[in-house]
């Protein structure tokens, strides 16, 4: 069996850790006006598994996915994702690590998309340089968009799609690249429940297909029920979540 890339479907078991996180700190500001956006954070993602994350508004949630997305150095600790160490690596092997390793959905999901193209080609564009040919990224990025259930949507552009299509959109161009982790910064933060669900049911689907670990910040506990686990950061200091199912028992997709 094979996924919309054509190639072989990952099993469904969690082999090991995918990141490691360790004693990760991270600050805003000096002196009296500092800030500590994460304290002494200890996780571990296991290959293919999917997390929510919660916690108030500043609570630090969205700096731990942008340190993960190598858009921030951490102010100390050790973050490694699928071998690469964050906390080492240079400009260029950190640019190589965005385009390949991670995926990202902003809180913003137009802030990922490229005006004045359709959603075909938003979803090519990170294909580039992929050292396939022309017609297997179109197949690829059909086989995304179909997935997502954007397939007569292929030649609109971002001005003629609704915010569900675009969040969409913002997903089938996240997992264009096939990455070992996807990062989705609110996910359904402006969508109503009914989409929210079936935009988590069909990505979940091909999460599993790609073997594709995820990592969802949310504000809606309902999406806990979409994920291996749930973790809470609550000032900094992330906790797991009380009550919460053993990995593989709390996932609806």
């Amino acid at each position: 069996m094979t996924d919309v890339f054509g190639q072989p479907v990952f099993p469904g078991a969690l082999p090991g850790a995918l990141a490691e996180i360790r004693e990760l700190s991270h600050s805003y500001g000096n002196g009296s006006s500092q800030v500590e956006a994460l304290r002494h954070v200890d996780l571990d993602v296991l290959v293919g598994e999917r997390l929510a994350v919660m916690g108030r508004s500043g609570s630090g949630k969205t700096t731990l996915l942008n340190i993960l997305a190598g858009l921030e150095k951490p102010t100390s600790g050790r973050v490694v994702v699928a071998g690469h160490d964050l906390t080492r690596i240079g400009r260029r092997s950190r640019e190589a690590y965005r385009r390949r390793t991670i995926g990202y959905v902003w809180q913003q999901s137009e802030a990922g998309l490229l005006m004045g193209l359709t959603a075909l080609q938003n979803v090519l564009v990170p294909m580039l340089g992929d050292g396939s040919s022309q017609l297997a990224r179109i197949d690829a990025a059909i086989g995304l968009l179909d997935a997502l259930r954007l397939g007569d949507w292929l030649y609109y552009t971002l001005d003629q799609l609704t915010p569900s299509e675009m969040q969409r959109l913002a997903v089938a161009v996240a997992l264009a690249n096939r990455p070992n982790l996807l990062l989705a910064d609110e996910l359904t933060a402006r969508l109503d429940w009914p989409t929210a669900r079936e935009l988590l049911g069909d990505m979940g689907a091909l999460l599993g297909n790609l073997g594709t670990a995820a990592i969802i910040v949310t504000h809606d506990p309902r999406v806990a029920r979409y994920v291996d686990r749930t973790i809470v950061i609550r000032d900094g200091v992330a906790t797991a979540a009380s009550g919460e199912l053993p990995a593989g028992r709390g996932r609806q997709w």
